[in-house]
């Protein structure tokens, strides 16, 4: 348990020093870079102050089964939020939510589109419709991507090598 923690921590560190990376190094940088490990998925989201309750309540409601229903199904490992532990009026996100699956191709699959399961769980559609209207009406920015493990190990060490030539000897 400690280290699936200490994963976490580590995993929201890198999160959020990429989002103050450039955008075009990030995209050079890490061509080549398929491990076939755990895929990990950074969602950050603004909402209006005062609000973050709010958005809670609809996102539980709205998003979350969606959520458990992959976690039970094996399509996804974990899906985890984060709030930051103090208020600070500069920060550029409320809420960080960290969504870790089975590499591209590996894991179970879920036998249905998400459309046919947001209909599964929600049989009212318009209702769900409204709420996910709601969540995003309460969402000043939503900024999303995916992270890449780095394999300390290998030398070079290195995001320019694509992982598919062999390691050089020391």
């Amino acid at each position: 348990m400690l280290m699936t923690g200490r994963l976490t921590a580590i995993t929201c560190v890198v999160a959020a020093m990429m989002t103050l990376a450039g955008r075009p190094a990030q995209a050079q940088a890490m061509s080549g870079r398929d491990l076939g490990v755990n895929e990990v998925h950074v969602a950050y989201y603004k909402t209006p102050p005062g609000r973050q309750d709010e958005w809670l309540a609809v996102y539980k409601k709205y998003h979350q089964p969606i959520m458990d229903y992959e976690i039970k199904k094996g399509v996804v490992i974990s899906n985890t939020m984060f709030a930051p532990r103090y208020h600070d009026g500069a920060q550029s996100w409320d809420f960080v939510i960290i969504t870790v699956t089975p590499p591209a191709g590996k894991g179970p699959q879920l036998g249905m589109t998400r459309a046919q399961l947001i209909r599964k769980l929600f049989p009212d559609i318009e209702d769900y419709a409204r709420g996910e209207r709601q969540r995003w009406a309460l969402t000043l920015v939503c900024q999303e991507g995916d992270l890449v493990q780095i394999d300390t190990t290998r030398n070079p060490l290195s995001l320019y090598y694509p992982l598919d030539i062999p390691e050089k000897k020391e």
